[in-house]
């Protein structure tokens, strides 16, 4: 069987914008993957609380995270994993804009050592060596939304699946799942698999089970 329930979420507040220096403070050289900020951490703390809500509303057994490799989505997706006593599953395919041809993230081995959660006999959709140069969000959205609809196609079980992405990255993710748009820090969308087989969003952006709702409607480009 396949998963009628996409849930989406964007990663929580960065670092860098609550401090320019992080950088200098950090124990590695990766511009390009900010850990979340105090807010970031808050906001995903919220989240995996919201997420424990529907379970327990919703009556799903357990459900697949799919993340980014990038540290902000692991962090926002741990948050989720740990509440849910779960795993999470790093999909470089819906991962930050790809600028460099080198990708400024972690492999699979590295994070295993920072997150036990990291389930690693996952098979991603798109692996680290097939990432291409890209410039622009749209090339970002487009391989995103590919990568989320293999993902779709090949787990097991009709668990919902949460995605943790990027700005961009959810922008492609959202349009595969009939809804395309920006979604801010931890905010919360919801797409449902209809009789017909298609794809209906439900809800897009929620804050509502967020302490600070500007921050996330404000990240929303």
């Amino acid at each position: 069987m396949m998963c009628d329930i996409v849930y989406l979420t964007r990663h929580g507040a960065r670092i860098d914008t609550e401090d320019s220096r992080w950088l200098s403070k950090c124990d590695h050289n990766r511009r390009d993957d900010p850990h979340l900020s105090s807010n970031g951490k808050v906001g995903a703390h919220e989240l995996a609380r919201k997420m424990k809500q529907l379970q327990q509303e919703d009556g799903w057994e357990t459900i697949h995270i799919v993340s980014s490799p990038y540290l902000r989505c692991i962090e926002t997706a741990n948050e989720v994993a740990t509440a849910l006593n779960t795993t999470i599953k790093v999909e470089p395919g819906i991962g930050e804009v790809n600028s460099s041809q080198n990708p400024g993230f972690l492999d699979i081995t590295k994070l295993k050592e920072q997150f036990d959660l990291i389930d690693t006999t996952y098979k991603p959709a798109l692996n680290r060596a097939e990432l291409t140069l890209e410039y622009s969000d749209g090339a970002c959205a487009q391989r995103s939304g590919n990568s989320a609809k293999s993902v779709i196609e090949c787990l097991r079980g009709d668990y919902p699946v949460l995605f943790v992405g990027h700005g961009a990255s959810c922008l492609g993710i959202a349009g595969e799942f009939g809804r395309r748009g920006y979604v801010g820090y931890t905010s919360l969308s919801k797409f449902v698999r209809d009789d017909e087989r298609s794809w209906k969003c439900i809800k897009f952006g929620d804050v509502s089970h967020l302490s600070d709702k500007q921050t996330s409607l404000d990240s929303a480009w």
